[in-house]
């Protein structure tokens, strides 16, 4: 039953982020698009059904050619990376050759490569059960029809559903308080995916310029891979290290060491910042939202970790804010009955 309420909150919420990421493709589209000699605009639901047209047609020739390449790398590519980068008896020379030209002393030097092999083996260990979750996780792809189907509705009736509401609740303080709850409530969800969007972007940039310093083929194509898998938690960034490995040759474990360095501070100072900025987050909250999302259930966790937290956040605002009106109205009413 939990598994279920989880995989239903995680397809509302890709619902939720594909409607916000097309919104603007369909008001345009609204705007510009006329029809018949009084040239009218489209309705709102055949918009959606345009944009929708272009956007399955464009990823359904795209997903036609890259299925095989995806479907080599994760069975085959992605194992034999990981058993080269991590390969247990030819680990000690790499990390000896990683700290060769370090200046520490020797004992520094000798703690300092065993932490290093300790970290190598925990991150492993983390790769092949995030990839191990990847293969068990294709067998549900089907699922990821419903999406666009949920944000279809979203699009075309939510605004519709949401005068309606307001309209039930009585008049006065508590339709206003509704109202701005909604609104809070949709600006914060909206904050969380332009946070996403620009965490792509950053993560894109300094990934594109790592790959540049040691050299990679196809850095610039691969950087904007990475920004594009970032908004996949988790499998996104493993899928990243695996593929910048599979093309390092001799310095695989320096540039794994970089990207695992990258991943700290993008998680750790870059995207709580993004996060308080669009959601109002503090950087402590998002951080300790994002590890007890992973601590109770893994990627899944993470995924709805943030967008709950931002939920919370408005809900407990504006609950404060209606019970302290609530106070000052008792309050006065007290005081005009004891003047009475």
């Amino acid at each position: 039953m939990l598994r279920t309420v989880e995989a239903g909150c995680i397809l509302l919420l890709l619902a939720m982020f594909f409607s916000y990421v097309i919104a603007p493709a369909i008001d345009a589209v609204s705007r510009r698009v006329r029809l018949g000699r009084r040239r009218r605009p489209l309705s709102r639901p055949l918009s959606i059904v345009v944009v929708y047209v272009a956007l399955f047609a464009c990823g359904a020739l795209a997903w036609h050619r890259a299925a095989p390449i995806v479907e080599r790398w994760v069975h085959v590519t992605a194992p034999a990376v990981i058993d080269r980068v991590f390969t247990g008896d030819r680990r000690p020379a790499a990390v000896d050759r990683l700290y060769a030209d370090v200046p520490l002393p020797g004992r520094a030097k000798q703690v300092t490569a065993q932490a290093t092999m300790t970290l190598l083996a925990y991150v492993e260990g983390e790769v092949r059960a995030a990839l191990g979750e990847l293969v068990d996780a294709a067998r549900y792809v089907r699922w990821l029809a419903v999406p666009p189907v949920i944000a279809f509705l979203l699009l075309a009736y939510a605004p519709g559903f949401r005068r309606s509401a307001l309209r039930a609740l009585p008049h006065g303080h508590l339709q206003w308080r509704g109202d701005e709850y909604l609104r809070d409530v949709n600006s914060a969800l909206a904050g969380y995916v332009r946070a996403q969007l620009a965490a792509g972007v950053i993560v894109a940039t300094l990934c594109t310029t790592v790959f540049s310093l040691f050299q990679l083929p196809y850095a610039v194509s691969m950087g904007i891979v990475a920004g594009v898998l970032e908004l996949v938690p988790v499998i996104g960034p493993l899928t990243v290290m695996l593929m910048a490995a599979g093309q390092a040759e001799h310095h695989a474990v320096a540039l794994v060491i970089a990207l695992a360095a990258l991943r700290v501070v993008q998680d750790l100072v870059i995207y709580p910042r993004l996060i308080r900025r669009g959601m109002h987050l503090s950087s402590a909250a998002v951080i300790l939202a994002v590890w007890c999302g992973a601590a109770l259930n893994g990627a899944a966790g993470v995924v709805l970790a943030i967008p709950c937290a931002g939920f919370l956040s408005v809900s407990m605002r504006h609950w404060r804010e209606y019970r302290a009106i609530e106070h000052l109205v008792r309050t006065a009413a007290r005081r005009r009955s004891a003047d009475l």
